[in-house]
């Protein structure tokens, strides 16, 4: 596998030991190509990349290489929003009807219910087959996919939705009077000094885009070059294509108030207060929750060819950025292999059991561990709603991705969170190559599972 090592500043028995582990991270992932990147007190002091960002051609990913970042867009797309508020163009206060008055719900929900991803909206990209993908979109054809009855009243639970961003984008349009790739151009590249971002449609005149592969959602299928997905579909959502150096200076731009003032940006890092005090880790654009003991803001992205990992650890004035152009790796793994060699103290918090834990639930959690492992869940074990998610062919997806993980050795106790819905636990799990976080949520009333997580 190709790789190299560019160190723009001294390198420290600190950069040295986290090049190992991500080296030991990549070669269990084995992805067609990536990129990593760190970022200390706002310079770029180390990137390394591997293997190809085109198998057919055998042109190796290099530091200007340029990949979808996927959701990672959403912080820009809010970023955007509280500029213009910040201009009085706007306010997140007010409802979407004042701006798009012909989207569905448009009167129920307001402008910071979408950033908060509180909409009740449902995800247009849930209800788009890959095919569909590639013909192109528009706001009316996402209107059509989400004209159903809200998932839940504005405001009131989050729940992820790439249609709240998708809208947002459409707004930024109308109230700029500019095309959402203009608008982030001029007032949100130009600022960070970002040179060789661009979007979606620009993909095919960029000679050193990284080319996104997967396996066509087939069991053990051979990568292949990934659909495209067409800007129509993406937009506000998830259509911006960037370099490691690029995100690098945007993400020290926009947390030193280059990008929003103060007072916005501690808005978009702030997660909204929920009823019944059910928990929400979701500023806007942006995660807000630790990793081992580490304050953490960050968001990650994906496509069907590509996924990403965009992290910035506020105490410790370190960011971590990794690109991956196959659906075959786990950029989160990268992440937390970056953190934990850089931090001693960090590797020790994860591996420390958190308190509480309710050991007559240890057993279950195992058996559900083990199905998941092996694509073997059980209808009978599921809540009905996530037992048409958990599909037989879902089902050996996931356990095809996970398989490279080799056997669990360990699993860690790491806390629950409760909210109206039921019990999520919350467990780490050491594997033979890898690691991994598991949660299961049981739900309130029947006690059967409502959801599962791994990252």
């Amino acid at each position: 596998m190709y790789s190299i090592v560019l160190f723009l500043a001294a390198v420290s028995a600190q950069l040295s030991s986290v090049n190992a582990a991500v080296d030991k991270v990549i070669a269990s992932q084995k992805p067609v190509g990536a990129a990593v990147g760190i970022v200390k007190d706002g310079a770029l002091v180390y990137t390394k990349v591997y293997g190809l960002r085109n198998i057919a051609k055998n042109e190796p990913v290099d530091i200007d290489t340029r990949f979808n970042i996927g959701s990672v867009t959403k912080q820009f797309t809010a970023a955007a929003i509280l500029q213009l508020q910040e201009q009085g163009k706007l306010a997140i206060d007010d409802k979407l009807s004042k701006y798009e008055p012909a989207f569905p719900h448009a009167n129920e929900i307001t402008l910071r219910q979408l950033l908060n991803q509180v909409s009740g909206l449902a995800d247009y990209l849930e209800r788009v087959p890959p095919g569909q993908i590639a013909t192109g979109g528009s706001l009316d054809a996402v209107a059509k996919l989400v004209d159903v009855p809200l998932r839940f009243t504005p405001g009131t639970k989050w729940e992820y939705s790439n249609t709240n961003y998708y809208v947002l984008g459409n707004v930024i349009e109308k109230v700029s009077g500019e095309s959402y790739e203009s608008y982030v151009r001029a007032h949100l590249f130009g600022p960070a000094g970002m040179t060789h971002s661009g979007f979606m449609s620009d993909e095919p005149s960029m000679s050193d885009f990284a080319t996104g592969y997967w396996n066509g959602m087939r069991d053990n299928a051979p990568l292949q070059p990934a659909p495209e997905i067409r800007e129509g579909w993406a937009g506000g959502a998830g259509a911006i294509v960037s370099t490691i150096a690029d995100m690098a200076a945007w993400d020290t731009a926009l947390h030193s108030g280059k990008i929003v003032n103060k007072q916005d940006y501690e808005t978009m890092i702030a997660p909204p207060k929920l009823p019944n005090n059910a928990p929400d880790t979701y500023g806007m654009g942006l995660g807000v929750d630790p990793l081992d003991g580490h304050a953490r803001i960050w968001h990650n992205g994906g496509s069907l060819g590509s996924f990403t990992m965009n992290s910035y650890f506020p105490n410790d004035g370190v960011h971590v950025i990794v690109f991956e152009n196959s659906t075959s790796g786990d950029p989160g793994a990268v992440e937390t292999a970056v953190v934990e060699s850089m931090f001693p103290d960090a590797a020790v918090a994860a591996r420390t059991a958190a308190p509480g834990e309710d050991v007559r639930m240890r057993p279950r959690i195992l058996h559900l561990l083990n199905e998941v492992l092996h694509g073997t869940l059980q209808p009978s074990e599921l809540d009905s709603n996530f037992a048409k998610m958990a599909t037989p062919q879902t089902q050996k997806q996931i356990a095809a991705q996970l398989a490279p993980l080799g056997a669990a050795k360990t699993i860690i106790f790491k806390g629950k969170r409760i909210d109206d819905r039921g019990t999520a636990y919350i467990y780490r799990v050491e594997f033979v190559n890898g690691t991994a976080t598991f949660m299961t949520m049981f739900d309130k009333a029947s006690g059967l599972v409502g959801g599962i997580g791994i990252q």
